[in-house]
């Protein structure tokens, strides 16, 4: 939970960095919008920092939490052991994302 904190003391202190920011349409439950604004209202922040802020980290935390699975191949050796390829879905998603941001900066 220390993520959440220092996301809380980031908008206490209302530094934003520049970005480049985009709009997405997202349908939420009442509930979550509901907190959304009590948020905003409590930190003196409008409803779409609060919802990017909490969608960036929630990004980042369902990133580092995709699990690694060991295949067979050795893909390098470090400190004279072997590293094995992941079989998982990180490689897939790493090479979306790497695909996704080509595309969306060069417009193809």
């Amino acid at each position: 939970m220390n993520r959440f904190r220092e996301l809380l003391e980031q908008w206490d202190k209302k530094t934003t960095e520049a970005q480049d920011l985009t709009t997405l349409p997202v349908t939420l439950h009442r509930s979550d919008l509901v907190k959304i604004k009590a948020f905003a209202e409590v930190y003196e922040l409008d409803e779409s920092t609060v919802t990017a802020s909490l969608l960036a980290l929630s990004i980042k935390e369902a990133e580092s939490a995709m699990p690694y699975v060991q295949g067979a191949e050795v893909i390098r050796i470090e400190e004279n052991e072997p590293v094995y390829a992941d079989v998982g879905r990180t490689p897939a998603f790493v090479a979306a994302e790497q695909r996704i941001a080509k595309e969306m900066t060069t417009g193809n």
